[in-house]
């Protein structure tokens, strides 16, 4: 049999292992339990009774939440890394993505300066994505 004929089969036979793989992960992948509702749900009240008076906090618990509920959902590493291998999960990945950096900027520049507005959109963000990830709030 010549090389290419062989090099082609096994090339096929690993595409088709690989689409196996992807679809099992994919179909299989954990998701959100009742538990995990309750524990997102009453986390996201939490953060929402203190937005007013403390902005920052309420950005980072958000954070925090959206980690716990990738964690939970089978992603695995940094938010940023579940951020990236679940961004097929998400409405508008990018949009989540822009929370996750008002979270690191608040995190990292210690700055208590937050207009209101970006603190809104930044809590829609993350609710989006915490229902995008299966949790009812």
């Amino acid at each position: 049999m010549n090389i290419y004929v062989i090099l082609i089969l096994v090339f096929i036979l690993l595409t088709f292992v690989l689409a196996v793989y992807v679809f099992i992960k994919h179909t299989f992948s954990r998701g959100l339990t009742d538990e995990d509702l309750v524990y997102i749900k009453a986390h996201w009240e939490d953060v929402n009774a203190i937005v007013e008076e403390n902005p920052v906090k309420a950005i980072l618990d958000d954070d925090k939440v959206l980690d716990y509920a990738l964690a939970r959902c089978g992603f695995e590493g940094s938010v940023g890394e579940k951020l990236k291998m679940a961004a097929p999960r998400f409405y508008d990945v990018n949009e989540v993505w822009e929370a996750h950096k008002l979270r690191n900027k608040v995190a990292h520049e210690l700055t208590d300066e937050l207009e209101e507005k970006e603190v809104k959109i930044a809590l829609r963000r993350f609710r989006r994505a915490l229902k995008d990830l299966g949790a009812k709030i």
